[in-house]
C-alpha cells in the first residue's frame, strides 16, 4: 500500500516529454468528447422524447435503430469506452486529489458508461421510461472525463511541487 501511496501525485515529476505526450492525448480525447456531446445533441437530443425517437423511432421524423445497428454501436463502444476509462483514470489516479474522491469519480464514470450503454437497449426493448438513463450516463461520464482531463493537465504543468522541509532532507 505504501508503494501505491508513494506513486500518487507524481504527475508533476514526469519528464517533460512524457507530460507533453500525455497532454496531447488528453487534449485530443477532450476534443473528441466535446464532438461526441455535439453529436449526441444533434442525433438524439436531451429530452426523453428525442432520446426515445432515436432508438425506438417516432411517427414523424425517425424510424429508430435496428437491432443490428444497436449491436454494432454497442460493440464498438464496449471496446473503446473501457480503454479510455483505463488510460484517463490511470492518469487521474496519479494526481494529488484525495484517494476517495479519485476512486469515486472513476466509479461514477464507469457507472455512467453502464447507463449510457444499457439505456438504448432498455428504451428499445423494455420501456421508454429509461430515456433519462441516457442523460444520467452522459452527466456521470462528462464529469469524470472532465476531471480526468483537467486535473492531470493542471498538475503536470501548473501545480507547484510541495516544499521540502529542511529537517526532512537532512541525513542523520
Amino acid at each position: 500500500m505504501k508503494q501505491f501511496a508513494d506513486s500518487l501525485g507524481s504527475l508533476r515529476t514526469l519528464k517533460w516529454g512524457t507530460r507533453f505526450v500525455y497532454t496531447l492525448f488528453l487534449a485530443f480525447v477532450f476534443t473528441g468528447y466535446l464532438v461526441m456531446a455535439l453529436l449526441a445533441a444533434e442525433r438524439s437530443g436531451f429530452s426523453s422524447e428525442q432520446i426515445v425517437g432515436r432508438y425506438v423511432g417516432d411517427d414523424q421524423t425517425s424510424f429508430g435503430m435496428s437491432y443490428g445497428e444497436m449491436l454494432e454501436v454497442t460493440h464498438f463502444h464496449l471496446f473503446s469506452m473501457p480503454l479510455l476509462l483505463f488510460v484517463m483514470g490511470h492518469l487521474f489516479l496519479l494526481s494529488f486529489w484525495p484517494l476517495r474522491v479519485k476512486v469515486s469519480l472513476v466509479i461514477a464514470c464507469a457507472v455512467g458508461m453502464v447507463c449510457d450503454l444499457s439505456a438504448p437497449w432498455l428504451i428499445h426493448y423494455v420501456s421508454s421510461d429509461f430515456a433519462q438513463l441516457k442523460n444520467i450516463g452522459r452527466v456521470l461520464m462528462g464529469a469524470g472525463f472532465l476531471a480526468f482531463t483537467l486535473v492531470p493537465i493542471w498538475e503536470m504543468w501548473f501545480r507547484r511541487s510541495p516544499a521540502v522541509k529542511a529537517d526532512d532532507s537532512a541525513v542523520s
